[in-house]
């Protein structure tokens, strides 16, 4: 299952649509991107909340969790190495290895990738990309990768020029 989030400059407080393989919108995150510390909501497009991401703890390694319905509290730890930069999401026993800052990273369960997230900038905003196995781990992976996007991307706030209104020069 793909599922595909454009995040533009426009959607960093509010609404953002989840699309699957078809562009059909199938969930919605609501909240505040800018805010660490303010919940992501997911919801089905009936706006029926599927599960939210939270701030934890805010001491000095920010802890994380996801509360899914009907599920239990899943967090997000990060294990810190000299050797390796990991990601482990607990109940779930899955893992994260990749690069969060180029957007590409994979969730495993044991040596089995139970998913793929992919981030690409384009020229209406940054566009990630998801390829989950599962269907269980949906809300969890969208939420997650959420997370993970906020940690490592700024908001591109980039001039615009208009070439149509250029001044002449007098003849």
């Amino acid at each position: 299952m793909r599922y595909t989030v454009q995040l533009t400059q426009g959607q960093t407080c509010g609404q953002i649509p989840v699309k699957n393989r078809q562009g059909e919108i199938v969930y919605i995150l609501k909240g505040n991107l800018n805010e660490f510390n303010q919940p992501i909501i997911l919801t089905d497009i009936n706006h029926n909340e599927i599960g939210r991401l939270y701030l934890d703890s805010n001491h000095i390694l920010a802890s994380y969790s996801v509360d899914v319905v009907n599920h239990s509290l899943v967090k997000v730890k990060k294990l810190n190495s000299r050797f390796t930069n990991l990601f482990y999401i607990t109940r779930l026993n899955y893992w994260v290895e990749g690069s969060l800052k180029q957007g590409r990273y994979s969730f495993y369960s044991g040596v089995k990738k139970v998913a793929n997230v992919y981030s690409l900038v384009t020229d209406t905003g940054l566009t990630w990309t998801c390829d989950i196995s599962r269907p269980e781990d949906v809300p969890f992976i969208i939420l997650i990768s959420l997370l993970f996007t906020q940690w490592h991307t700024k908001p591109l706030l980039l001039p615009t020029f208009n070439f149509q209104n250029r001044i002449s020069a007098p003849s």
